[in-house]
């Protein structure tokens, strides 16, 4: 891979990203997302949005996963992701590799691509950032899950999935299945899903909160659907849209894709996974932003909220060494 990202707005590796938005700024920013909203309309006359960028919303709104044509730039920086990122792929163990984009300018460029930022943000009525990248060969044949359990924030749903396809996408190398409707199911959180403890673990969720999430689909009606997008198609979903990994038919077949999860300004940033929502505990974030290098501080309006520990130290660790995580098979 390249070496570390430079970036005209990152001042060091303990940079904070953009500047504190005014008292009357934050006053303006919405609570809900304006695509979870009635007012998705009026905010798309009123923004002056191209007919493209009104269709991915509505798409949004209603699917809870839109499309996005990222075009020839987009294409140009797939194809050098898919390049670059190959040789740690030879080795046939690795499954992921999280967060390259620290010593990948390419993977930086294509994970904050404006023709993704600047939909989202539209979409969401809130400034996007980027604060993580997954890179993947193959097919994750995961459960089905919401983003929601993972990354979430306060004010709610402030959270956006975009996977990008580095290859044409074949039906039988196990595509991303989602649910399609399911952003507008309540959002389940570890109590929801049956586990009585103000401290949740990893455990809890494998144990408790998959068989609930199905349940709730099931419950709910809903049937899934999977997605074959086209080299240089960025897919995205809502922070509570149901969605995971078909089955691989082909074992010979790849998937090579680059997943960016977005956070958006001004919010606290939590993990609902390890929080307590319902008693009020909840294990805040602090977001790295891909397009800084710096940090997001977590906000509850005007005022800045305080990570827990080691959420800082973690950070700091990740800004300092700059190290990409790869992800072996135990086999």
């Amino acid at each position: 891979m390249t070496t570390a990202l430079a970036s005209a707005e990152t001042t060091g590796p303990f940079a904070f990203s953009g500047e504190r938005p005014s008292a009357r700024a934050e006053r303006r920013l919405p609570e809900q997302p304006w695509f979870e909203t009635p007012e998705l309309e009026r905010r798309l006359r009123d923004s002056g949005a191209d007919d493209a960028t009104r269709a991915f919303a509505r798409e949004l709104a209603e699917n809870g996963l839109a499309r996005i044509d990222l075009g020839d730039e987009g294409r140009a920086l797939c194809e050098a992701v898919r390049t670059e990122v190959e040789p740690v792929f030879e080795d046939p163990q690795v499954q992921r590799v999280q967060d390259a984009w620290l010593r990948s300018e390419t993977v930086r460029r294509l994970a904050t691509l404006p023709a993704i930022v600047e939909r989202l943000s539209l979409a969401y009525g809130r400034r996007a950032f980027p604060f993580q990248t997954l890179n993947f060969k193959r097919g994750t044949q995961q459960d089905l899950h919401s983003d929601a359990m993972h990354f979430h924030t306060d004010p709610p749903l402030f959270m956006a999935g975009v996977w990008i396809a580095l290859e044409d996408i074949r039906p039988d190398s196990g595509p991303l299945t989602y649910v399609p409707g399911s952003h507008r199911l309540p959002v389940l959180t570890m109590r929801g899903a049956g586990v009585d403890s103000a401290h949740p673990t990893r455990d809890d969720y494998n144990r408790a909160y998959t068989p609930a999430l199905k349940a709730q689909i099931e419950a709910a009606g809903l049937k899934p659907a999977e997605v074959t997008p086209k080299a240089g198609e960025a897919v995205v979903w809502a922070a509570n849209l149901a969605h995971g990994g078909a089955p691989i038919a082909n074992p010979d077949a790849t998937r090579r894709s680059l997943v960016v999860h977005f956070y958006f300004e001004g919010c606290v940033y939590y993990t609902p996974m390890y929080s307590d929502v319902e008693g009020g505990r909840l294990a805040v974030r602090l977001p790295a932003n891909v397009a800084t290098g710096g940090w997001v501080w977590p906000r509850r309006g005007a005022r800045p909220a305080a990570p827990e520990f080691t959420a800082f130290l973690g950070a700091c660790r990740k800004l300092l060494l700059r190290q990409p995580i790869v992800t072996r098979s135990q086999a």
